[in-house]
């Protein structure tokens, strides 16, 4: 009995032991990860070197405090880049300072340099510099996609000079755009190419803008659906114009001076031209009773002569006056 008693004590006394023991071990543990953490908090100083992983640059208003420690703000200058019209845009200048010239943009400047003449490259990239942030291979997949549709090297070259911004949109958006354009306006595969050649900011523009100037045209200046399409091909600019603008052109030349829908078809590019400046050559040549634009009749006048030339050739030509007689006319309206 005594001998069962002993046994009993001594297995109790030796499970307290072992319990003190793990208590102390995990102690012990915690205090050396509490240590360990306080040694890693994010407030103790880091003296290793992280310029590898994203350049480190102090706040500041403007790029030009950057410049002497940044490779890639030096060769941007090389290239011409003006750093200060892409310093007003902060959410850019914070994705540009993160990148490495050696590792992120060298191979878009080579990859430009196939498209865009060099001594063009720093204009570019000074209108676009995002383009330095998207994927090399995106761009390629990209230039790919025009090459299936047809494009020629050259209409390539000149739509992303044209419009740096092309080459931001997929490829699944450029070819709803183009094929927005081919069914609504009735053009064939090599129309589209003429147009998106002719005007490649007419493709990526707001398509809404572009909707609302068609239905300008079509229902409230007149013209049909084949004119429509005469006029994408010739004058694509027409359908970025502002609407009211473009009205009110089309209404003081066709009301007023009387152009009927088919010459001004031959002659767009009036359309392009402020109303002031075919107002005040109109109002001089109907004065001295030359405004006379039936090209059948006698004494015909262009109604491009209302808008293009400077004002010294347009009196010696048309007008058959002295410039400053029209400068003194302008006095009176």
């Amino acid at each position: 009995m005594n001998l069962s008693i002993f046994f009993r004590v001594f297995k109790n006394n030796l499970k307290i032991n072992l319990k003190q023991k793990c208590y102390n071990f995990s102690s012990e543990a915690k205090k050396t990860d509490l240590i360990s953490i306080q040694n890693n908090s994010v407030l103790n100083s880091c003296f290793d070197d992280l310029s590898e992983l994203a350049p480190n640059h102090p706040v500041s208003f403007n790029l030009a405090a950057y410049v002497n420690n940044s490779e890639l703000l030096q060769n941007l200058v090389h290239l011409n880049v003006n750093l200060a019209k892409i310093e007003k845009k902060p959410f850019i200048v914070e994705k540009i300072l993160k990148l490495n010239f050696e590792r992120d943009v060298k191979k878009h400047i080579f990859f430009l340099k196939n498209y865009v003449d060099a001594e063009c490259i720093g204009e570019f990239i000074t209108k676009n510099p995002l383009i330095l942030c998207e994927p090399i291979e995106d761009l390629e997949v990209r230039i790919n996609y025009l090459q299936s549709k047809y494009f020629k090297l050259e209409q390539i070259k000149h739509i992303i000079v044209k419009n740096p911004f092309w080459l931001m949109f997929s490829t699944i958006r450029i070819d709803k755009r183009l094929g927005f354009f081919q069914s609504s306006y009735n053009l064939t595969g090599k129309e589209v190419r003429e147009v998106a050649t002719k005007q490649p900011r007419l493709i990526t523009y707001n398509l809404h803008h572009i909707t609302t100037n068609t239905f300008v045209i079509k229902e409230e200046m007149g013209f049909t659906e084949e004119q429509m399409k005469d006029i994408i091909k010739n004058k694509p600019k027409l359908l970025m114009l502002n609407q009211k603008s473009l009205l009110e052109r089309f209404n003081y030349i066709h009301n007023i001076i009387k152009i009927p829908h088919e010459m001004i078809l031959k002659n767009l590019n009036i359309l392009e031209y402020r109303n002031f400046i075919v107002k005040q050559r109109h109002l001089f040549l109907k004065k001295l009773g030359r405004a006379q634009y039936n090209p059948t009749q006698a004494n015909y006048v262009p109604i491009t002569a209302l808008c293009v030339d400077t004002d010294v050739e347009f009196c010696k030509k048309y007008a058959k006056s002295n410039v400053d007689d029209f400068n003194t006319f302008l006095k009176t309206l």
